[in-house]
């Protein structure tokens, strides 16, 4: 007869994976493929379990005795089961003073088994919900900190907004530009018609007057000529 198996409560590390995934072996191609999933049936903690068990298997799946109805209040029936667990704990301290050796203390003990198998039962239960109201929190969380993301976006944006209007408020009227565009205000179009006009007009019929508009509008000629 062989001597029995020993089986660890905790799953062996994966060092024997992390060694095959080196830089090198990455950039060969020759790093495991992940293993592929498990269709039939699975081993862990020693125990055997079914790819289709339920993840809350029922009470008589397991071959466990219902001690509550189909229908029932989970808050009422674990208060009733934390009662019952220490009115039967402290009837398993008086058969262990009384007599020790006596039957019932097996029978006791199994009765807390029992109880505690139900009291487990009933708060796995409560997983799904626990998952589902962790996974609503954490979704408010993120959606409370992308709104105060956005918030703060949108207040350094206002602000720099401000920053720009107050620039532009400050400059001065008079600003001077480059040489030749100082006080231009025509449009291309209109500078380019009164160089036309300029070259049309004899010099000696033009207007004492506009000579001061004549040489700047030759001036501007000659700018749009070297930008063209």
């Amino acid at each position: 007869m062989g001597e029995p198996q020993q089986v660890s409560a905790l799953p062996l590390p994966p060092m024997q994976y992390i060694k095959e995934y080196t830089d090198e072996n990455i950039r060969k191609g020759l790093v495991p493929k992940p293993p592929p999933p498990i269709k039939d049936s699975y081993v862990m903690f020693g125990n055997q379990f079914q790819c289709d068990d339920l993840i809350i298997r029922p009470l008589e799946g397991q071959g466990i005795e219902r001690l509550h109805p189909m229908q029932f209040d989970h808050k009422k029936e674990l208060r009733k089961l934390n009662m019952s667990i220490l009115i039967n704990f402290l009837d398993m301290l008086d058969i262990l003073i009384r007599s020790p050796g006596s039957i019932r203390r097996e029978e006791k003990l199994e009765d807390l088994k029992l109880l505690f198998v139900h009291m487990h039962h009933l708060i796995n239960e409560y997983r799904p919900h626990q998952a589902r109201e962790t996974l609503r929190v954490m979704m408010e969380v993120q959606k409370r900190q992308r709104l105060e993301t956005a918030e703060r976006f949108q207040k350094h944006l206002e602000r720099v907004v401000e920053v720009i209007q107050n620039c532009l408020a400050s400059l001065p009227d008079d600003l001077p530009l480059p040489d030749g565009v100082a006080h231009v205000k025509s449009e291309p179009m209109e500078l380019q018609e009164s160089c036309i006009e300029q070259q049309e007009l004899p010099q000696e019929v033009a207007a004492p007057g506009k000579e001061a508009t004549v040489d700047k509008d030759a001036a501007m000629c000659v700018i749009i000529d070297e930008m063209t």
